[in-house]
């Protein structure tokens, strides 16, 4: 049995980050955020850099951040409205669109069938459920958990209603955020993706195709026995 599906067999519940587990987006949110302050040339490089690292903090506390800490401009509600709407316009439609993850979708198939799943993501909740519909996968997914959300926080709750074992709830995540919301949870973290991984002995796949090459010919993923 491999590292991968022996995991599976172990946990009760399977949670997944969206952006970069799930979908290739992150390309898509990062355009996004240039789009949103194009007119500031000059802070270019600090505003990148303080929105593509805080991958956990949700879209409005980096507008509010970057408009009142870096460009030391009020916050107004205009400016907050128009940021908002920008950054949809850029995003939604596209990562609606956006090529998934090696195996997403199948996996998301078999894990529902025999795991409690939830995607849990810091893109607002009525968008996300949004994404999630439009890509047919609502009807994989028992539960859905967008921002505003504390993912630590959320992980040890959602945890503690199966057990008190690290390895009843398995994580996929694609940051070290997520990495350290596990841990802080007492989470199971599985790295998805060929970036830098976890480290600490945690398990890396580079896309869910793994997971389902030994059970190719059946419907589901190995269950806890």
């Amino acid at each position: 049995m491999s590292a991968s599906h022996d995991v599976l067999r172990r946990a009760h519940a399977l949670v997944f980050d969206f952006d970069g587990t799930l979908v290739d987006s992150n390309p898509i949110k990062q355009r996004a955020f240039e789009l949103c302050f194009s007119e500031f040339p000059a802070q270019r490089e600090e505003i990148l850099a303080y929105c593509w690292g805080h991958h956990h903090t949700p879209r409005g506390d980096k507008f509010q951040y970057v408009y009142e800490r870096i460009l030391r401009l009020p916050y107004t509600p205009a400016a907050a409205a128009a940021l908002h709407e920008r950054f949809e316009r850029a995003t939604t439609r596209q990562i609606i669109e956006a090529a998934e993850v090696p195996g997403a979708s199948q996996f998301l198939r078999r894990a529902g069938a025999t795991h409690r799943t939830a995607v849990l993501s810091s893109t607002p909740q009525e968008v996300l459920v949004q994404i999630l519909a439009a890509r047919g996968w609502l009807a994989s997914v028992h539960v859905v958990q967008g921002a505003p959300v504390d993912k630590t926080n959320w992980l040890a709750q959602f945890r503690g209603a199966y057990s008190a074992h690290p390895e009843s709830v398995v994580m996929f995540g694609d940051t070290l955020e997520d990495a350290e919301a596990a841990a802080g949870a007492g989470c199971t973290f599985v790295w998805v993706g060929r970036g830098r991984g976890a480290g600490g002995g945690a398990l890396q796949v580079t896309d869910f195709l793994e997971f389902l090459t030994d059970a190719s010919n059946s419907d589901t993923i190995p269950s806890r026995t």
